[in-house]
């Protein structure tokens, strides 16, 4: 058994869910597959897109990113529609709970992106007025603190299990995972781009490596003995052609 991260699949595009449809039907059928958020906004392609990596895969673990939790109709709040998803995930068997396969734990952890990333980024706020976040997803009134309210989701399972764990999540744990911001063409990311509650619930747990997505900027790093990947489908692009990258994280009985 082997353990693969992807991200930021955005499925809405023609090319990527070709990239999907293309995956083989015998080479991962013994491999689990982790996707750190965003497949898309609409619940149909959501459904369509897990459901078709569970053709793949021998399991499929998610988290929903961002783009899941725009809100355009049929819900009246992004909280509503992010247990809507979850709810969904139930009916498919698509795991969005700490689960053990083979001699792993996979824990997947919600999340939003709070300012604690910022430093200097008052002089770049202008490219943020048209971040979509702030106008397609709408927030219950009695939720202030959107990154706590999705952290607190998680405590349940927050504990030191007896298992190496995995870790994931839609956006950033560190500010250190993102490029110095004179190399950023959107230099604002880092004020939208993760939190700091994620790396304290991944220390936590204990995490060997921990997944993420977001910034479609590739990663793989060491940070204080833990190992960081960011594998998004959505960086892998030749002309109008984009390819699946297999990216292997865990493998049984070895450790990648």
């Amino acid at each position: 058994m082997r353990i693969l991260a992807i991200s930021d699949l955005h499925t809405d595009f023609p090319k990527h869910r070709n990239a999907l449809d293309q995956l083989s039907e015998t080479r991962y059928r013994d491999d689990v597959l982790l996707v750190a958020g965003d497949i898309g906004s609409r619940l149909e392609l959501i459904q369509a897109t897990l459901s078709l990596l569970q053709t793949k895969f021998r399991a499929v673990c998610y988290v929903p990113g961002n783009h899941e939790l725009w809100v355009r109709q049929g819900h009246s709040t992004s909280i509503e529609k992010f247990f809507h998803i979850v709810h969904l995930c139930d009916e498919l068997g698509v795991h969005t709970r700490p689960v053990r396969i083979g001699k792993v734990r996979i824990v997947p952890l919600f999340s939003w992106y709070s300012r604690d990333f910022s430093d200097d980024g008052h002089e770049y706020a202008y490219q943020l007025h048209g971040w979509t976040d702030f106008y397609s997803c709408h927030w219950p009134q009695d939720v202030e603190n959107i990154p706590e309210y999705f952290s607190t989701l998680n405590t349940p399972h927050i504990q030191r299990y007896d298992e190496p764990v995995i870790s994931f999540s839609h956006f950033l744990p560190r500010l250190e995972l993102l490029p110095p911001r004179s190399f950023l063409y959107f230099k604002a990311l880092p004020e939208v781009s993760g939190s700091s509650l994620i790396e304290k619930q991944l220390r936590q747990l204990g995490s060997t490596i921990h997944v993420f997505g977001h910034s479609h900027i590739p990663r793989d790093v060491m940070l204080n003995g833990i190992r960081y990947v960011n594998n998004p489908l959505s960086h892998h692009r030749n002309g109008e052609h984009v390819t699946f990258p297999e990216k292997v994280i865990w493998q049984e009985n070895k450790e990648m």
